[in-house]
């Protein structure tokens, strides 16, 4: 039961209980004034029935008419007829025929007590009518603070119920504050409140995995820095001593360039995954982005003799962004070409289906062990017994892909090629 239903359903709890309570109050207390009027009334019944055998009906209705309005009594006999003389309005007030004594409780809520006179033939009977203002209900003085304590008691079942499950996931915040990222909320049903501590628990769970990602980014970043500052360290220190620095500077422009490239692969990664850069998505044909990759490519891939070819790409047009989705494909290409033997190709295809765009970069390297595939997009990823690490590049290249993919609402996987080498494909939403 959702706690919408729950809150609603305890007000109606609560409104019930209260009527029903005023309900039996009132009748109880309403009974304690039918016994006395029933008692009263047969007491009358006596000294009636004394003077109408004694003194006869002139004395009788004289009594009766000295007595207060709110406790005169009807004498009617067995018909039901009024033996009184009373106005037509108060006819309508008598109890419907035969007469029979005791107490009858009417639908509107009216009581009539009846009573016998005794030792009189042929019978008769007085008759007393109470409304509901004549019945003593209990007074508001009284109902006040029994509502008071209905409600009171329904509200602090309710606010026990919720309050209790908000308690466990305050201590486990609590506990997540001090630290513990391991706590986690144990709520069961299927309320609102189960769905914020599942929501809660998803939460914690992205939280300590974009630490730990943070703390083994920071850790890998620290190790890849570490040796180009050791070979810069080396070099100067080899410029120093030497009679000709210009091999030794040569050698510190590369390992300079390559801290710049690895610099600015993290400063994209760390905007792409902040969202600091923003798609700007627009309508761009996917073969001419293609084209212009593969052209880009194969100018770079020449000097290693190897090829780079877009064997299927159908008219395809995508809306997204232009500059991010060709890094993202020119980071698998470059890739390819890094891993790929001298006198190779590597084949790019794209096809299209109702739903979505498919994009495959086919290399012909050696492949990647299957318990290393689904971490090639890993910053700092390296599988050093299958793929060169010599090859150059730092693993942020995969990576940024499968950042770029995610920001489209698209997914990047790689599997190995029954016939050699590693398949990367990247598929986008139409």
């Amino acid at each position: 039961m959702n706690l919408f239903l729950r809150i609603f359903l305890s007000f109606w709890l609560a409104a019930i209980l209260l009527a029903a309570s005023f309900y039996l109050m009132g009748r109880f207390s309403g009974g304690e004034a039918i016994e006395r009027n029933e008692a009263v009334l047969k007491a009358q019944a006596d000294i009636v029935a004394s003077l109408w055998l004694n003194n006869g009906r002139r004395a009788t209705m004289l009594w009766l008419t000295a007595l207060p309005l709110l406790e005169r009594p009807h004498l009617v006999n067995a018909q039901g007829k009024s033996m009184m003389r009373m106005g037509p309005r108060k006819q309508k007030n008598m109890p419907i025929r035969p007469m029979i004594a005791g107490i009858h409780h009417k639908k509107n809520g009216q009581v009539v007590i009846i009573a016998t006179l005794p030792r009189v033939t042929p019978p008769l009977f007085l008759v007393r009518h109470l409304d509901k203002r004549q019945l003593h209900r209990m007074p508001m003085i009284y109902l006040l603070p029994l509502a008071l304590v209905i409600i009171s008691l329904v509200s602090y079942f309710l606010a026990s119920v919720l309050t209790k499950r908000i308690r466990q996931l305050r201590s486990t915040v609590q506990v997540i504050a001090e630290g513990d990222l391991s706590a986690r909320v144990t709520l069961k049903g299927s309320d609102e409140v189960s769905a914020l501590a599942t929501d809660f628990n998803r939460m914690a769970d992205r939280i300590n995995d974009m630490l730990n990602s943070q703390r083994q980014l920071v850790s890998d970043v620290s190790h890849e820095l570490r040796s180009p500052l050791a070979r810069l360290r080396i070099a100067l220190e080899l410029a120093e001593r030497s009679d000709n620095p210009a091999t030794s500077l040569h050698r510190i422009e590369k390992e300079a360039d390559e801290l710049e490239s690895l610099v600015t692969g993290l400063l994209s990664l760390a905007r792409i995954e902040s969202g600091q850069s923003q798609l700007e998505k627009q309508s761009l044909s996917l073969c001419e982005l293609l084209n212009q990759i593969v052209e880009d490519a194969n100018y770079e891939g020449q000097a290693m003799q190897l090829r780079v070819q877009l064997d299927n790409c159908d008219n395809i047009t995508l809306f997204a962004d232009p500059v991010m989705l060709r890094s993202a494909i020119e980071n698998v290409v470059r890739n390819a070409l890094h891993y790929t033997p001298k006198n190779s190709e590597v084949i790019v295809n794209a096809l299209q289906t109702q739903d979505s765009v498919t994009i495959t970069v086919d290399d012909q390297g050696e492949g990647v062990p299957p318990k290393a595939l689904n971490k090639l997009f890993e910053p700092f990823a390296r599988v050093a017994e299958a793929r060169d690490r010599l090859s150059g590049g730092y693993g942020l290249g995969l990576t940024i892909t499968g950042k770029v993919m995610q920001a489209h609402a698209g997914q990047v996987t790689a599997e190995n090629r029954q016939q050699g080498g590693l398949r990367v494909t990247l598929i986008l939403p139409r």
